[in-house]
C-alpha cells in the first residue's frame, strides 16, 4: 500500500463515520420532534440528501482501493 493511498482511504473513512453519525442524530430527533407537533417532512428530505451523500462517500472510497490495484 502506499501512503497516498492511506491517507486518501484514511480520509474517506473519517468522512463516512462522521457521515453516518450525523445522520443517525438527525433520526433521532425526528421522533421528538414528531412527538412534540412538529412536521418533519423537511428534515426527513434532507435526511434523504444526506444518505445520498454518504452512498456517494462509500462509492469514492471503493474508488479510491479499486484504483491502487
Amino acid at each position: 500500500m502506499s501512503i497516498e493511498r492511506d491517507l486518501k482511504l484514511a480520509q474517506a473513512e473519517s468522512r463516512i463515520e462522521q457521515a453516518e453519525r450525523n445522520i443517525r442524530q438527525v433520526e433521532s430527533l425526528v421522533p421528538q420532534l414528531t412527538a412534540q407537533g412538529y412536521s418533519t417532512s423537511e428534515l426527513e428530505s434532507h435526511l434523504g440528501l444526506m444518505t445520498e451523500a454518504l452512498f456517494h462517500l462509500k462509492e469514492q472510497r471503493r474508488l479510491i482501493r479499486s484504483s491502487y490495484h
